[in-house]
């Protein structure tokens, strides 16, 4: 399984880890074949918190987000227009969630910086991982 680091703010990590957030808005998404492990970073905490399945993707296209979208995100209509800035979303959907008992360092995923948004990473292998996705 492909996996995949990403980095969330502490409110949203909050409402995945309570199940109000099933789906997670970004401006890109793998395109290595799935389904995706997918390891969460809380920012400002420093750690990783949890993981989730990812098996599936929905494409949102300039102008097309609807409150029917959102719903599961969390995110209002104006929170989402101004994420997506015009252009075109990917909803990730949340499945499988694992809520970590202790957060566990960067460095057990091989890195020493957290990506701005996400990463490929393998095995902890450093070498393994790649660029930020929403760069």
């Amino acid at each position: 399984m492909t996996e995949i680091l990403i980095s969330i703010q502490p409110k949203w990590v909050e409402k995945i880890l309570t199940l109000e957030k099933r789906w997670e808005m970004r401006k890109s998404r793998p395109r290595q074949p799935g389904p995706y492990r997918v390891y969460i970073y809380q920012t400002e905490s420093g750690g990783v918190v949890g993981e989730f399945v990812c098996d599936t993707f929905a494409e949102i296209g300039p102008g097309e987000i609807t409150n029917r979208e959102l719903i599961d995100t969390r995110l209002t209509m104006k929170e989402a227009l101004e994420y997506a800035g015009g252009k075109t979303v990917y909803l990730w959907r949340i499945r499988s969630l694992v809520d970590y008992p202790e957060p566990k360092p960067l460095s057990a995923y091989g890195l020493d910086r957290a990506p701005q948004s996400w990463c490929y990473v393998k095995g902890g292998d450093p070498d393994a991982t790649e660029a930020d996705g929403d760069s």
